[in-house]
């Protein structure tokens, strides 16, 4: 019988890191079946774990860290972003904002520092960095450490992921610790197989953000306000999002007390960007937020239905995007201060979700923060989010690049039918995680 037991709690942890480590150090992003075939694999044996492994605390945790280990060598094909990283980290290490100069322009006048082998990685070398400054300083740090080499540098970013991934799953676990199923909970966050790869992986910066949030709903929950401020403005320094998670502040603490926190959080954000300034720092910083809202387009719910019903001329870079996501930020933030009964994780879960689904851009990474927050709400729809916006990497396997547009139309109306069957019944067992 103890060895049946043992046989039901390791056979899916071990079926688990291998699917993971099949994903890490397997398929590329152009290799599209062998990358869903392996992901929807390490996804439903995910679940598996989540329903039948019944891990303890520590076992989660030495669960967690061992994915992640197994993870760190793994080679990095399904994303070039990290060449950009380590391009703007060589910047900072060289007394060279960032924002001052395109890659175009350093290949040129400093080769032996900005190298033509790493210039050829890059995917945006025209234009000038977007990144926050909590992400540009760890990107020095990684550039510093490694000494300019890719692939120590790459390590130094990876070991950074990890460390915030882990203290992502620490303040969950601190924020369920009195959840009869907090480790289920915790678990849909830290054994997620989309987490791993594209936080653990491919080192995307969101990673710096979630941690930060989640650290200040447990100050918050103290009534240590200023020092979650203080945490918003990191998170908000390492990604711009959490600076709309402030509208759910006046529904709790009132316009004076709100306003506290606001200029707290204000003028640490706008403090972090002092040493990055240099002549031209908003006209460049303009520039590519310009063209990340009138060019880039990938998996975007809204702007592909409206563009398919007034045309490109409309919708495309013209601003209406923004316009209904403030209407629809608006709107919610509105219902917040008026009811005053929403907790702040969910929140936050929905103030993202309305950004998000108001975005022309929408890479698998950037919905990892709803992930987060999902254990600490009702709602599961994040996870399953985590497997259906997976074949949006089906982009990549044809040159030149093609969205599979059918993929688009079945992942969000499977979504929004997940999303209405929870809103229906909350007190019904859920499909996925409850």
């Amino acid at each position: 019988m103890m060895s049946t037991r043992i046989a039901q709690r390791l056979v899916p942890i071990i079926l688990l890191a291998a699917a993971v480590l099949f994903l890490g150090y397997g398929p590329s992003r152009s290799q599209s079946l062998q990358l869903l075939l392996g992901f929807g694999t390490a996804f439903f044996t995910y679940l598996w774990v989540d329903r039948r492994s019944q891990l303890t605390w520590k076992q989660l945790m030495v669960v967690a860290v061992v994915l992640r280990v197994l993870l760190f060598l793994a080679p990095i094909t399904w994303t070039d972003d990290h060449y950009r990283y380590i391009w703007d980290g060589l910047c900072s290490i060289h007394g060279i904002s960032p924002f001052a100069f395109t890659p175009d322009e350093l290949v040129k006048t400093m080769p032996q520092v900005f190298t033509p082998a790493l210039y050829a990685k890059l995917n945006s070398p025209h234009f000038h960095s977007v990144y926050p400054p909590v992400a540009q300083l760890v990107y020095a740090i990684a550039a510093g450490l490694g000494q300019g080499d890719i692939w120590y540098s790459t390590l130094v970013l990876r070991f950074v992921s990890i460390v915030f991934d882990l203290a992502t799953i620490t303040a969950l676990g601190v924020l369920l610790k009195d959840a009869p199923d907090r480790v289920r909970k915790v678990g849909l966050y830290a054994l997620n197989p989309l987490v791993l790869m594209e936080f653990n992986v491919n080192l995307h910066s969101e990673v710096l953000m979630i941690a930060p949030c989640l650290w200040a709903i447990h100050l918050f929950r103290q009534k240590r306000y200023d020092a979650a401020a203080v945490l918003i403005a990191i998170a908000a320094a390492a990604k711009l999002w959490p600076l709309i998670l402030l509208a759910w502040i006046p529904s709790q603490l009132g316009w004076r007390r709100s306003v506290r926190f606001f200029a707290i959080t204000l003028i640490l954000f706008v403090a972090s960007w002092i040493p990055l300034y240099t002549p031209g720092f908003f006209a460049h910083l303009g520039s590519i937020l310009k063209l990340f809202v009138s060019y880039l387009e990938f998996n975007g719910v809204l702007f592909e239905g409206l563009r398919r019903l007034f045309g490109d001329a409309l919708v495309k870079g013209t601003g209406l995007l923004g316009a209904i996501a403030l209407i629809g930020l608006g709107a919610y933030s509105l219902w917040l201060w008026r009811t005053r009964r929403t907790p702040w994780p969910e929140a936050m879960l929905w103030l993202l979700a309305i950004y998000l689904s108001c975005s022309q851009v929408v890479h698998p990474w950037y919905i990892l923060p709803l992930v987060a927050l999902a254990p600490l709400t009702r709602w599961r729809w994040p996870v399953l989010w985590s497997l259906l916006i997976v074949p949006t990497y089906l982009t990549y396997g044809s040159v030149p690049y093609a969205q599979p547009y059918w993929w688009l139309a079945i992942e969000y109306v499977v979504l929004g039918a997940f999303i209405i069957r929870e809103a229906r019944g909350f007190r019904k067992p859920m499909a996925i995680g409850t």
